[in-house]
């Protein structure tokens, strides 16, 4: 078994589209940008981050990277191999649920889970329930409200719903242009010279910091 690391970050959740992969490379590279040496780790089979990875020029602030597949052996291969790094930041695939234990494993392994979550109610519905059963893991784990909207009537309905079934980082991330572009270029919000949202995505990785004792 693989014992809980205070610098294990795991983004999860159920289902596609609610931007797992923009946050584990936006947390990633602000955690870069304050100092920490930063590994990030893609789960997911359509390799998004790696991709996204491949893309980086090299002036940006630095990033080790690292993939595996959603076998037991192999994340067990890779939570024991990637050392030496202040935080290790780790992207899940859509479906996780479909893979217990190699969820466990990671769950085992990590600090904090974020489960990011539009404010609609088909997001709502699928992350619900699966922070409750986060929560059986006996894990730390925190909703992040992303690509969302603060000033509409569904953001407030959403927030009190998903405080009912666990922790909501106080920051979300509303919907910016600037954060989809820079995803194209191999960079996080905070690299892009007057990018709208960087200081959304410093906030989160502020709670994140302050949450796993950094």
């Amino acid at each position: 078994m693989i014992s809980k690391v205070p610098h294990c970050l795991l983004i999860a959740g159920p289902k596609g589209g609610i931007g797992k992969t923009t946050l584990s490379r936006n947390i990633a590279v602000a955690a870069a940008l304050d100092g920490l040496s930063v590994a990030t780790l893609d789960l997911d089979l359509q390799r998004s981050l790696t991709k996204w990875y491949s893309k980086r020029p090299d002036d940006m602030a630095p990033l080790s990277h690292f993939e595996a597949g959603m076998a037991t052996e192999d994340i067990q291969a890779a939570l024991k191999g990637i050392v030496g790094f202040d935080i290790l930041v780790i992207d899940t695939p859509p479906s996780i649920e479909d893979h217990p234990e190699a969820f466990r494993l990671l769950a085992d392994a990590a600090g904090l889970i974020l489960i990011p979550t539009g404010q609609s109610d088909d997001d709502l519905d699928s992350v619900r329930p699966w922070m409750r059963f986060v929560r059986q893991t006996k894990s730390e784990a925190a909703f992040v409200l992303n690509r969302v909207n603060p000033r509409a009537r569904s953001f407030t309905e959403a927030k009190a719903l998903l405080v009912r079934d666990g922790r909501i980082c106080p920051i979300e991330i509303p919907t910016y242009e600037d954060v989809i572009f820079t995803s194209s270029r191999g960079i996080g919000i905070l690299e892009l010279k007057g990018g709208k949202g960087g200081e959304y995505i410093a906030g989160v990785w502020s709670f994140v910091r302050a949450e796993m004792g950094i």
